[in-house]
């Protein structure tokens, strides 16, 4: 019988014990789920009614423009150093704007901590143009534009155009042309891999009246000027509103709340105006924690008991929100004011959530929602104390069932240790196949495994040894060629005619040459290899080396019009200037190779990000696609018969060597007006020394 079979018909006998008693359990749950929504309405309705008998106003301030900026409420000061680290208490991510443009977007987070308000900005941006300090317009970099209500009602538009990563000068402008530095915000702006990071404090009664945020860049040739962000920069009448927790609303909720409960007060938009409590912090507590039960082998046997019966799941899900909203079907009812009570799963944190609203009305208006939700960690508590009493009931059995189930573990680990151990015996230290084993007689799953292990072994023996024979067969391969040179040269010796001799001299050279070329093939990159992890790196321009290179081939080269373009500056790196001069040789000389006459070879070196690139391109015949990944790999090699003979495709192998040791990247590939190849190297501007 199959391994499978014998554990499925034994683990089939545990199923008899949590049927006896799974009906019974799923009642009892099902009565006390109830119980709780009825609590829970009611303590809503109560929280609802005292709410209305303080006459408390919900009503929102949404423009209808604008979609509002809701603000966490966070448990400490914000660190302003342009890093998402300190906003991770209250969210896992950002919450991205609408963009339309593919390589410029815009996120952003918003909190608050006593009388502070905290803004976080991410831009995803290609390129970073920071302000020339010498020049005051701002048509050339990028900058912030905020925008706040002033004491006057009028919208302020509030500048950051720093000139380098760092602390920000936030300059503000109402009513004139002149900016002046506004000390009561602050900022910080950081460069990031993909764009930059903005942090700012602002004070929290600058924003109760709404605020607008921009990231405009800077126009170019091909492009007007790119924003993104809450407001268009031409936004002068209406801002976006500030959401955000209530401190007099939560100290109206703190005598109303309990333990393991989460209490909240929604708007008519569904926005969390106040919140006390978590309900992810149930700490449940087991009748054995309580002191009522005291043996071990009930604990264990409820757990399993657990385990096997698992909870029911609510089929309802809350749907899914913007940033501080919440939307599910006790609210929606709630809202059209109908009281509501429903348990469902929170998909933030996974939990099933019984939950009961209850509509805060004013003149048969209803103006929010109070919320009150707790976990169903309750209702375990108590059907816990019935599963105990089914599970004492049939301990015995349970255990019966138990020790058998450990008792055929127990051989099963016999037996898979016993064959791991045969495995390893059977490699020896040095990565050799060691003895043979002889397999398993079993017929399950362990011993058909054996068996293939065996059968595996034996080949992997067979193809070692062939291996390591393989050298000598090479040797004798490597025999007939000297046999012609030596031949050859002593026939020499024996025949007078000058004909005869000089055929026997052709000869001669013939398989000289063609073994010192296989032989010179076969060594040269491992020579290089070795000679590579030896070299001590040191400082040197990179310019010089390329340009001292391309001088000498342009006057080399004279059946090819040879190009050289640099850009202009020193190119400092760390590395080895006689490989890059060897690279550069081999480079060149490949693309001699494949260009015809008075074809065009062109070398050129500049910088792209963190790298320089140094690009030789040719005029001639392209690139096969199924050799752009393998051109690089030694024997290889697509000339023709009529260019050099016996070449090895050794020499791309070797740029790939010295690539790799300055930790840079090799890739070659067709022009794209197809008239020939490039082979373009990045190495990086800055390199540890070694």
């Amino acid at each position: 019988m199959k391994l499978r079979n014998q554990l499925l018909l034994i683990s089939l006998l545990t199923l008899l014990i949590p049927w006896a008693g799974y009906l019974f359990i799923q009642e009892l749950e099902q009565t006390l789920r109830h119980q709780q929504l009825e609590a829970l309405s009611q303590h809503a309705e109560l929280i609802a009614k005292q709410l209305k008998r303080n006459k408390l106003s919900l009503v929102s301030k949404h423009s209808g423009t604008y979609q509002p900026i809701y603000a966490f409420k966070l448990p400490s000061t914000i660190i302003l150093d342009g890093y998402f680290d300190d906003w991770r208490a209250v969210s896992q991510q950002t919450i991205p704007l609408d963009e339309s443009q593919n390589d410029f977007s815009t996120r952003y987070l918003a909190g608050i901590n006593g009388n502070r308000f905290y803004l976080f900005i991410s831009v995803a941006s290609k390129n970073t143009h920071y302000r020339n300090p010498s020049r005051r317009e701002l048509t050339n970099n990028d900058h912030l534009l905020l925008k706040l209500v002033a004491n006057d009602g009028t919208i302020t538009d509030i500048i950051a155009s720093p000139i380098a990563p760092g602390p920000l000068d936030l300059l503000s402008r109402s009513g004139s042309r002149h900016f002046v530095k506004d000390s009561s915000l602050r900022g910080y702006w950081q460069d990031t891999h993909n764009g930059y990071q903005i942090e700012l404090e602002i004070p929290l009664s600058r924003v109760k009246q709404g605020l607008g945020f921009t990231i405009i860049k800077p126009s170019s040739a091909s492009s007007e000027k790119q924003w993104s962000g809450i407001t268009p920069p031409e936004e002068h009448r209406i801002l976006a509103n500030v959401m955000y927790r209530q401190q007099a609303l939560e100290s109206l909720l703190e005598p109303y709340q309990q333990s393991h409960t989460r209490i909240s007060i929604l708007n008519k938009e569904t926005w969390v105006m106040a919140q006390l409590g978590q309900t992810n912090e149930e700490q449940y507590s087991s009748p054995w924690q309580q002191g009522e039960y005291h043996s071990l082998a009930r604990d264990i046997l409820l757990s399993l008991f657990k385990a096997v019966l698992g909870q029911s799941q609510p089929t309802d899900v809350e749907d899914k929100a913007s940033p501080g909203q919440r939307n599910n079907t006790v609210i929606q009812a709630a809202l059209a004011n109908q009281a509501s009570s429903n348990w469902f799963t929170d998909t933030t944190n996974h939990q099933a959530i019984i939950a009961a609203a209850y509509p805060i009305a004013f003149n048969e208006n209803t103006s929010g929602v109070v919320l009150v939700e707790q976990t169903t960690e309750a209702i375990a508590s108590l059907s816990d104390r019935a599963m105990v009493k089914l599970i004492a009931i049939s301990f015995s059995v349970v255990l019966l069932i138990i020790l058998v189930l450990l008792g055929f573990a127990s051989l099963l680990s016999w037996r898979v240790t016993r064959l791991r151990n045969h495995i390893e015996e059977s490699i020896s230290d040095d990565g050799r196949m060691g003895q043979f084993y002889e397999p398993s007689n079993a017929k399950d799953e362990l011993g058909d495994l054996s068996r293939s292990f065996a059968c595996m072994h034996k080949e992997v023996s067979n193809y070692t040894e062939y291996l390591e024979n393989f050298s000598k067969k090479l040797s004798h391969e490597l025999k007939t060629p000297l046999a012609i040179v030596r031949s050859s040269i002593e026939n020499i010796s024996m025949i007078n005619g000058n004909k005869e001799v000089s055929t026997y001299l052709q000869r001669a050279e013939n398989g000289a040459k063609r073994l010192s070329l296989i032989l010179q093939s076969m060594s040269e990159a491992s020579r290089l290899e070795k000679s590579i992890a030896n070299t001590e790196k040191e400082e040197f321009d990179l310019s010089e080396v390329v340009l001292g290179t391309g001088k000498a081939f342009q006057g080399l080269l004279k059946e090819h019009k040879v190009s050289l373009i640099l850009e202009s500056g020193s190119k400092n790196m760390s590395g080895s200037p006689e490989l890059i001069a060897q690279l550069l040789d081999k480079l060149i000389e490949n693309a001699q190779d494949f260009t015809p006459q008075n074809g065009k070879i062109s070398i050129k070196l500049d910088s792209k990000g963190n790298n320089y690139r140094l690009r030789v391109s040719n005029e001639g015949s392209l690139l096969p696609i199924r050799m752009k990944r393998d051109i690089f790999n030694s024997f290889v090699s697509f000339r023709e018969h009529d260019q050099k003979e016996g070449h090895m495709g050794q020499g791309l192998v070797i740029v790939k060597l010295i690539t790799d040791y300055h930790n840079g990247k090799v890739t070659a590939f067709n022009l794209e007006n197809k008239s020939g190849v490039c082979f373009e190297v990045r190495l990086p501007k800055q390199q540890a020394k070694q």
